[in-house]
């Protein structure tokens, strides 16, 4: 990685964070200061950020240790390396059941990865698809991954996206693509209608992690003919729906 773009500020916080371990429980502003042969105002600002955002917690003998934000972040981690293990068989059966291509898929910095797709009978992997990356704004299991996070942070991820046109169809406009996830949002899922591929539809549901966050998303893909109708689309949003809500239960979030 270029040193260019090496940012001594970060650089230093994580090494405050890295201080802190099994037998390091507590450690004051001296110590650590000592730690970096500093002195503890040099180190003030960094520590005054990291307990501002509960990476550190500071107690009232001046003592520093790991904050619960770390606890919160490491949750939804452990629950990204679960997720495809649960998630394995009712991918699977959801393609069976509706006869259609299902899919698994988590954010990977500003792309959707896919962990998992099945094609219909008999509901077979397609291995060439795990590890793909595609664009957020114009996949439903994209808008899902988009929707749901936390609005300072989805704000700054749109904001950072090219919006690039894949049909004539795709969202391209920033403040449409913010409605149409603010609209995922209210209904609890999201639809991609030949947005990334002309003759395809799809429906994505969030898979959320025991803390209530949204981990993953769960979608299903169907010719634009066969979901032609309101009733029939939201027949297969449902069974979406309700299957996303069955892995999120399996990994301990309860509604």
């Amino acid at each position: 990685m270029s040193r260019a773009h090496f940012n001594k500020s970060i650089d230093r916080g994580l090494r405050i964070i890295d201080l802190f371990d099994e037998e390091t429980v507590f450690l004051t502003a001296s110590e650590i200061a000592h730690a970096f042969r500093v002195t503890p105002a040099t180190l003030y600002p960094t520590l005054c950020t990291l307990v501002s955002h509960n990476y550190l917690a500071r107690d009232s003998r001046k003592r520093y240790s790991l904050g619960l934000k770390l606890l919160e972040r490491s949750g939804q981690v452990l629950a990204q390396l679960d997720v495809q293990n649960v998630a394995h068989p009712y991918v699977r059966d959801l393609a069976r059941e509706r006869q259609a291509t299902s899919d698994l898929g988590i954010l990977y910095g500003d792309e959707v990865l896919y962990l998992e797709r099945r094609v219909g009978h008999p509901a077979a992997m397609v291995n060439d698809v795990v590890g793909r990356r595609v664009p957020l704004h114009c996949t439903s299991i994209g808008k899902v991954l988009l929707a749901f996070l936390p609005k300072a942070d989805r704000e700054q991820l749109v904001s950072s996206l090219s919006l690039d046109a894949f049909t004539p169809y795709t969202i391209v406009d920033a403040d449409k693509l913010v409605e149409e996830l603010d609209e995922t949002v209210r209904r609890g899922y999201a639809v991609d209608t030949q947005e990334f591929h002309l003759g395809s539809s799809c429906v994505g549901a969030p898979i959320r992690e025991h803390g209530g966050s949204v981990v993953a998303a769960l979608s299903l893909m169907l010719p634009v003919g066969q979901n032609g109708s309101h009733a029939d689309f939201a027949e297969q949003a449902k069974a979406v729906v309700e299957t996303a809500n069955a892995v999120s239960k399996k990994l301990g979030y309860t509604s």
